[in-house]
């Protein structure tokens, strides 16, 4: 199913993919295999959905092989789609900095490959390998800031048109 074999611990290969998700930059060896240690491998088939908009969340995932759909509510009822994401991408991050409701919805549309991390596993980081854990979670607002850039362009290009539907310039 994925494009990838289920890794053992130790998995030298698992330690090179995630050296080379933006997530795990600058970490130690050590700080990796920590961290590997601590991710749970799951399988999804096409059309799972890995976790749902407004239920509580305690996990983020890393995708290893496959591609999921963000899909998100809107107030007339809707769901639309916000984003695909593929191998080395990763969704769930905010669950690990702040205890909310998950903001959207995420499901498979190919076959994955995931590793979970909890905001346990994180906090077990802080207590184990305090550089490590501080790294983690500057990356993390890395891809946050990077998130939130992106929907603000969207966001400013949207209102754009409302505001002028014609394209032209307005006065």
């Amino acid at each position: 199913m994925a494009n990838y074999p289920m890794p053992s611990p130790g998995d030298p290969a698992l330690i090179d993919f995630l050296r080379s998700i933006a997530l795990f930059g600058a970490l130690s060896d050590d700080s990796l295999r920590r961290i590997e240690a601590m991710l749970v491998p799951r399988e999804y088939e096409v059309g799972a959905t890995i976790c749902s908009e407004g239920e509580s969340g305690r996990a983020m995932y890393v995708i290893r092989s496959g591609e999921v759909e963000v899909l998100r509510a809107c107030t007339g009822g809707a769901v639309v789609p916000i984003v695909r994401l593929g191998p080395g991408e990763f969704f769930g991050e905010m669950s690990l900095i702040e205890i909310q409701p998950r903001s959207a919805t995420v499901r498979v549309v190919e076959p994955a490959l995931l590793y979970s991390m909890t905001n346990r596993d994180l906090y077990s980081l802080y207590g184990q390998d305090l550089s490590g854990y501080i790294l983690l979670l500057q990356n993390i607002c890395r891809q946050l800031a990077r998130r939130l850039r992106k929907s603000d362009s969207r966001l400013s290009e949207l209102l754009g048109l409302i505001q002028n539907p014609s394209g032209g310039e307005t006065v």
